[in-house]
């Protein structure tokens, strides 16, 4: 604590509380920081905050003014330090410029702005943020260095006092003890640790078990076989424990030991479940276009790098399409003015199924999810040379998005919108592909793709602290958490450290 903490008893009905005012560190940072009096915008350094030159009416100039009115003398009895010293300073500063009767009228309007949230008309609103500006800065940065005030018990402050633990402290201390809560048990020794290590995803009993595994506490085993009686048996053992079994027919054994086995972890493990609610047209990632043509790199594209024609590409004399641009000027080359434009003719294509005119015609194949994938994407990237393509969307920018999202490691998926082109989506695939990304092209209705940045896995305790604790505005939107319903009790207390 530092020598700024002030103390106050208050006797209640039940216990006396001890009142400690201290300041509370912005953002964590745990260093002791100076209160700020709002004393320092007096008239004793009135002259440090800079004038604003404004229109003196046409009516009162500069000479005309009366200025050896008091301005103490307009002091309420009922008006706290704080907001008397904004309004003194705001007459001070312009009490040679304005009139006497609009100056009050102005500074008990600034006041009413900037503390009580009054709302004036366009013209006065405008002409107070003009001339408060500095004097507003001034009273924030006072607000944000205000000492807080907190209500604890007598006999719990005074040890905090003496033990020198600030309440960002305490914040921290909650939140680790709600993380220890909500981590995995690594030395599995009774039936209650394989419920806390094990998290159910998506009522899916497979995926769940090899994130069970990948802790390093146990192995999920199912095993069939025939008893005495000629009955089939199943059962399943996680890290040595028989959580659940069925004897009968061999099909009906598996179904139902696998089902009591579900039904055990609902009740008794945490659930996270994935939120599908994105439309088809979803995306997070939008195309920024330029207005300049780009190589792959980003740099500024060499027109003379496009591809050549090939033999049986090139026009020859005797076509009439030949002989007409030889008649306008044309010489061989790009076209345009300044040999900027196309260079290979425009093709003519066969149209084939019932897609759109100038729709790719692309072979899918379905990859379980609902999702269409392009089964022939890497062969049209190979096909493609990139570093003879121009591109016409902001290449550096995307390159360093991709970098940032592999550094962050983040845990969901960027979605590109789809009005990437084809040929933008492969150069997008190249970049993903060198820094050694997954990435993915999808459909909803075969034809609108994104391309999508698949995200880095994160363990489901790391999404429950994100979740939970944390209370992470992404994770919270993409997935839903439900507690163990045996285990509401650890849940609740859980809860109750985060709140705090």
């Amino acid at each position: 604590m530092t020598d700024l903490i002030q103390r106050e008893i208050i006797s209640l009905e039940d216990s006396d509380v001890l009142l400690i005012c201290e300041t509370v560190p912005i953002d964590g940072d745990d260093s002791n920081m100076d209160i700020v009096s709002f004393s320092s915008v007096s008239d004793h350094n009135i002259q440090d905050i800079p004038l604003i030159n404004i229109e003196i009416p046409k009516n009162h100039t500069e000479n005309e003014l009366i200025c050896d009115w008091n301005v103490d003398e307009y002091r309420n009895a009922f008006e706290p330090d704080v907001h008397w010293e904004m309004r003194r300073s705001f007459m001070v500063q312009y009490k040679n410029k304005i009139p006497e009767s609009e100056l009050v009228a102005l500074a008990q309007a600034f006041v009413n702005t900037e503390v009580f949230g009054a709302v004036y008309c366009e013209e006065v609103t405008a002409k107070l943020e003009l001339l408060g500006e500095s004097i507003a800065k001034q009273y924030r940065m006072f607000k944000s260095k205000t000492p807080k005030r907190i209500t604890a018990r007598a006999t719990e402050a005074v040890h905090d006092w003496m033990k020198h633990r600030s309440e960002s402290l305490k914040a921290a201390e909650r939140k680790d003890q709600a993380i220890q809560l909500l981590g995995p048990v690594f030395t599995v020794t009774t039936v209650e640790d394989i419920f806390r290590n094990y998290v159910l995803l998506d009522d899916n009993l497979e995926e769940s078990g090899r994130e069970f595994e990948k802790l390093g506490c146990g192995w999920f085993v199912h095993d069939v076989w025939r008893n005495d009686q000629k009955l089939w048996e199943a059962t399943c053992t996680v890290a040595g424990f028989l959580l659940s079994k069925a004897v009968g027919p061999l099909k009906k054994s598996r179904q139902k030991c696998t089902e009591e086995l579900l039904k055990l972890f609902r009740k008794k493990c945490y659930k996270i479940r994935v939120n599908h609610n994105r439309c088809w047209d979803g995306y997070n990632v939008e195309r920024l276009e330029v207005s300049e043509d780009l190589d792959m790199r980003g740099n500024p594209f060499d027109c003379r790098l496009r591809l050549p024609l090939a033999a049986k590409d090139q026009l020859k004399e005797d076509n009439v399409g030949y002989r007409l641009l030889r008649k306008l000027g044309w010489g061989g080359g790009p076209l345009g003015k300044h040999q900027v434009g196309i260079v290979d003719p425009i093709e003519v294509q066969a149209k084939r199924g019932r897609r759109g005119l100038g729709l790719p015609q692309l072979s899918l194949r379905s990859d379980g999810s609902g999702l269409q994938t392009p089964s022939n994407n890497a062969s049209y990237l190979d096909q493609l040379d990139l570093s003879k393509t121009s591109f016409r969307i902001d290449v550096g920018f995307y390159r360093d998005l991709m970098r940032n999202f592999k550094a962050k490691r983040l845990g969901y998926d960027l979605i590109f919108s789809s009005e990437f082109t084809e040929t933008e989506r492969a150069l997008l695939t190249k970049i993903a592909t060198d820094l050694d990304l997954q990435c993915t092209t999808i459909t909803y209705d075969y034809e609108h793709y994104q391309f999508v940045l698949m995200k880095h896995r994160v363990s489901p305790h790391d999404l429950l602290i994100k979740i939970i604790v944390e209370n992470h505005p992404i994770y919270s939107t993409l997935y839903t958490v439900e507690p163990p319903e045996d285990d509401l009790e650890r849940h609740n207390k859980i809860l109750e450290l985060c709140s705090k």
